[in-house]
C-alpha cells in the first residue's frame, strides 16, 4: 500500500508533502521517477506554496495522470484521467473536509509531524482511484 511508504520520505528523508506522497505511490506501482518530475511536483507542497491546493492533493493528481491512459494522450485527450482526478480530490474533500492546504492543516497539523495524517489520508484515497 502506498500509505506504507510515505513515513520514509516524509520523516525519514524531510520530503514535503506532494514529494513524499508521490514518491511513496510510484515506489509502491514501480512507477520510475525522473529528477525532473520530482522538482516538478516539489512546486506543489505547502499549497502550492502558498496554502492553496494541499500538495498531497496534488501528487495524488499527479501519480493518477501517469497511470491514466498512454504516454501519448494530452489532457484534452484523456477525459478518464479527468474523471478520476476529478473524484479523486472530490473524495478528499469529503474525508479532509477541504483540498486547501490552509484548511486542512488546521485540522491535520501535528507539530514534529508536520502534515503526516494529511499525507497519509491522501494515500489511503489515492488507493481508491489507482486500482
Amino acid at each position: 500500500m502506498i500509505k506504507d511508504h510515505v513515513f520514509k520520505y516524509y520523516i525519514g528523508q524531510n520530503k514535503s508533502c506532494s514529494e513524499s506522497l508521490f514518491l511513496a505511490a510510484c515506489e509502491d506501482r514501480n512507477i520510475p521517477v525522473t529528477p525532473e518530475n520530482l522538482k516538478l511536483i516539489g512546486a506543489f507542497c505547502g499549497g502550492v506554496c502558498c496554502g492553496s491546493l494541499c500538495g498531497a492533493v496534488a501528487a495524488g493528481a499527479a501519480v493518477i495522470a501517469l497511470r491514466t491512459g498512454g504516454m501519448d494522450l494530452d489532457a484534452h485527450g484523456n477525459p478518464e484521467m479527468r474523471e478520476k482526478v476529478k473524484a479523486f480530490v472530490t473524495r478528499f474533500q469529503e474525508k479532509a473536509g477541504s483540498e486547501l492546504c490552509q484548511n486542512v492543516k488546521e485540522k491535520y497539523f501535528v507539530e514534529g509531524d508536520r502534515c503526516l495524517a494529511t499525507v497519509e489520508l491522501a494515500a489511503d484515497v489515492l488507493e481508491e482511484f489507482l486500482n
